[in-house]
């Protein structure tokens, strides 16, 4: 999930993401985010692959035949299909079927049979039973392996190894593509019944605890379209002989032919976070990410230590902070700047170097922008005092500059400061009502200063997540999204943290939209839960005035793993010694305060590894800011060293089971 706290609550800059997976699906109509991770990596193997419109169809069914085809792929056997051509095994698949190589392969390798009639019944949809039978063979199970019991023993060890996890349990259920897609994913990730890796089937070699940095990269020595992989403390690059450009950014198991070119990526779960640097010291990068000087960096094509390069590092337009499977940061990697193509921005003309004839940069909304030569005759008839119209290119350089004209700018106020939503950062003398946390609508008053104001207009559209449309506008692909709770300071959050299909007019507070026509900016009332500070609530009281005129507040304050806020004068009640959650104002006062709801005595099997927790039947999300809390010694630890604690939890979360809840924390037992 990404998001970007952007709260007085926290110092820890801007986080764009912190996820294993990093890439956009290559399917826009796959809209769950374990399913899309499953066909992206399954379609870079070349395993199965979408419709001619680009759609995947997680919900349609899958026939017998259709199966055998993505189960002999999975085997790594594609290529020897060609000698099971133009032979008939069953009456029902003649030797000029399309399926029947695949049909006839599978058969011969002990993988699937016919009727006993002698038939297959190629268009008769698979089941649930007879798919995982199926994987469970191709991980070397026999009958004397699995158990006597068709479909009940294939089923149980199935569930055990994890090839139902979101997939139907009722044997007797027709399977679709989504759920063929987390079944053979699930596949990937197991052992077979000798020990070996299954991955090991589909690649002449691996690299292991590899970071997939760039699928079309300039290598060192100029070669281009490469794979650029981070891995065993070096910069490496392939050629590519699979699509994986929806996994770049992931860690995880780099897979090779013979050629040593890259046919597939296979991402882990560990960790990584995605910042907008604001800043960077010796040793921390936006005051809470901690970096040890031997850290690795990766910027472009070059390979050096944090302590060698961390003072140019603010400059980049984002970085990856990646961490290995013990929770240590190992590598930094930074984004060269291609994020700003397009964007205008309107401004009074501050100043120009070194001169305004001409110019390599200039100074608009308090930012130092470089000029490309296309730029300069177009800035030759503006002079500084004047209110001018700028383009910039990918890298944020100005492209071409006009006089006058009116951009629409939003962003989140800080001090001195607005982030805006483009990313970049204005600054300047700043008026208007509005305080540091809030989205607010920016422009230029003058030179040097900024005219600000909360963003406002309700919308009557709903929000459909999964076409990605408000009422029927579509929403950009570089849509900000952002929540408050009432009257709180905003957190940006992204479209899959939304649990509910659809979110209704009355829940958007806000909207706006690009040049385009399509949806750019969007403010949410309290959706997802997002817009609290979780942990162990205080209340008190404080009590100000002097002699009789006094008055008395009450105050709620919270303690995570980040310490402990400062008291909040609050209108709202809650009780010492609870979960819950704080939403705060750009006042400094805490206009809401939840307490999370609790579920005793979760056992490990609950847990779908960090991502998901099952509770009463349900699967809840975890949170990616999610707490963990030692009850015996009373400190709050990260998440698996709660899980390696105990063996029962009590989990507590926001939001309503079977419809938005997300866990907040889990304390040990």
């Amino acid at each position: 999930m990404k998001r970007k706290l952007l709260s007085l609550l926290t110092a820890a800059g801007l986080c764009l993401g912190l996820t294993g997976y990093a890439g956009a699906a290559s399917f826009p109509d796959v809209s769950d985010a374990d399913t899309a991770l499953a066909v992206e990596v399954l379609s870079g193997l070349g395993i199965v692959s979408g419709g001619s419109d680009g759609n995947y169809y997680p919900d349609q069914g899958l026939t017998r035949a259709q199966f055998c085809k993505l189960a002999v792929l999975a085997e790594g056997h594609g290529d020897q299909v060609s000698g099971s051509a133009y032979r008939t095994l069953f009456s029902d698949v003649a030797g000029s079927h399309w399926a029947a190589p695949y049909i006839n392969l599978a058969c011969e390798e002990g993988l699937v049979s016919g009727y006993g009639n002698g038939t297959f019944g190629p268009d008769d949809p698979v089941t649930v039973g007879q798919a995982v039978t199926v994987a469970l063979r191709l991980l070397g199970y026999t009958a004397e392996d699995v158990g006597p019991f068709w479909p009940e023993d294939y089923m149980a060890l199935g569930e055990q190894l994890g090839l139902l996890d979101g997939v139907s349990t009722d044997p007797d259920h027709a399977l679709t593509r989504g759920e063929a897609a987390l079944m053979l994913y699930a596949l990937l990730g197991q052992s077979d019944s000798t020990g070996k890796d299954y991955i090991d089937n589909l690649c002449a070699s691996k690299v292991e605890n590899a970071v997939l940095l760039d699928t079309d990269a300039e290598s060192g020595d100029g070669s281009e379209g490469m794979v650029e992989v981070y891995a065993n403390q070096n910069l490496s690059w392939y050629e590519p002989a699979a699509d994986l450009e929806g996994l770049a950014g992931s860690r995880g198991t780099l897979l090779l032919d013979q050629s040593r070119r890259v046919t597939g990526f296979l991402p882990d779960d560990t960790v990584r976070y995605t910042l907008i640097p604001e800043s960077v010291t010796a040793n921390r990068i936006n005051g809470s990410y901690a970096v040890s000087g031997s850290t690795a960096v990766v910027m472009g094509d070059t390979l050096t230590t944090f302590e060698n390069c961390w003072y140019d590092l603010a400059d980049c337009p984002q970085l990856t902070l990646y961490y290995n499977q013990s929770g240590n940061l190992e590598l930094v990697a930074a984004t060269e700047g291609n994020g700003y193509e397009g964007v205008t921005l309107t401004g009074y003309y501050e100043s120009a170097s070194p001169n305004t004839a001409t110019p390599d940069t200039i100074t608009l909304l308090g930012m130092e922008l470089e000029v490309e030569e296309s730029a300069v005759d177009s800035l030759s008839g503006c002079s500084v005092g004047d209110k001018i119209t700028v383009t910039l290119d990918g890298d944020g350089a100005v492209i071409s500059a006009a006089a006058g004209g009116q951009t629409a700018l939003y962003g989140v106020l800080g001090e001195g400061q607005v982030e805006l939503t483009c990313g970049l950062t204005a600054r300047g003398t700043i008026s208007g009502s509005a305080g540091a946390g809030d989205l607010v609508k920016v422009t230029s008053s003058g030179v040097g200063k900024l005219s600000v104001s909360q963003v406002s207009g309700d919308s009557s559209l709903d929000l459909n997540v999964s076409e990605g449309t408000l009422g029927s506008i579509p929403l950009a692909d570089s849509v900000r999204i952002y929540e408050r709770a009432g009257t709180s300071v905003v957190t940006e959050i992204d479209l899959e943290d939304i649990q509910t299909a659809t979110v209704k007019a009355a829940d958007i507070d806000f909207y706006a939209t690009d040049s385009n026509g399509l949806v750019s900016v969007l403010l949410l009332d309290d959706v997802t839960g997002s817009a609290y500070t979780y942990g162990l609530l205080t209340m008190g009281s404080r009590t100000e005035g002097s002699g009789t005129m006094t008055y008395t507040n009450r105050t709620v304050s919270v303690e995570n793993g980040s310490g402990t806020t400062q008291e909040y004068i609050t209108g709202q009640s809650g009780r010492t010694g609870d979960m819950g959650g704080i939403a705060v104002s750009s006042e400094g006062k805490a206009v809401s305060v939840v307490t999370l709801s609790e579920a005793e005595g979760v056992d490990q099997s609950a847990f779908d590894s960090l991502d998901a927790v099952v509770i009463d039947g349900v699967r809840v999300p975890i949170s990616d800011t999610a707490e963990g809390y030692n009850s015996d010694t009373e400190q709050w630890v990260t998440l698996s060293q709660a899980r390696a604690y105990s063996d029962t939890f009590t989990v507590y979360y926001s939001g309503t089971l079977g419809v938005d809840a997300v866990v907040r924390v889990i304390a040990t037992e």
